[in-house]
């Protein structure tokens, strides 16, 4: 089961937009548990469905949806986490009270610390968007009529 390079930066491209927009999103306090669980559990179905609407894939089973899922669930993540934490982290040396403190508490500790925890956090994420994209893929087999299916004409002669 290979993955075209090209499906691979369409999908590593749409990932790193959504995690970016969804980073910046985040960071509105009215609205950031939503947008955190829209891109840990939501985005690869999102993207998915966005790219089969465009033609981008065709016919995937389960399995793809699954790989898929977690491409897009890292990939996400890692874009999510380059606009999150620098502006909570800013955020946080400004308004010593609030609650992106611990962000800019965490970047003083070290680096190191900071990129091991995205990493494991990114993995969960590929993880929770793996069996989304799962999911996603089970449902649209479903529902989706295949070429073979509508086209079968079969005639059996004893």
């Amino acid at each position: 089961m290979l993955i075209k390079e090209i499906l691979f930066k369409q999908m590593a491209v749409l990932s790193a937009l959504m995690g970016l927009v969804m980073g910046v999103i985040t960071i509105i306090p009215i609205i950031c548990n939503l947008s955190f669980f829209a891109l840990f559990v939501l985005a690869a179905p999102i993207i998915l469905i966005y790219m089969k609407k465009m033609q981008m894939i065709g016919i995937l089973d389960i399995k793809q949806g699954a790989m898929y899922g977690a491409i897009i669930g890292f990939i996400s993540f890692l874009g999510f986490s380059v606009s999150f934490v620098p502006l909570a982290a800013i955020i946080g040396l400004i308004y010593k009270g609030s609650f992106y403190l611990g962000i800019s508490l965490l970047m003083r500790s070290g680096f190191f610390v900071l990129i091991t925890l995205i990493f494991f956090v990114a993995l969960l994420s590929a993880m929770m968007n793996s069996f989304s994209g799962l999911t996603t893929m089970y449902i649209y087999s479903q529902i989706e009529t295949k070429p073979e299916e509508s086209q079968t004409d079969i005639e059996i002669k004893e």
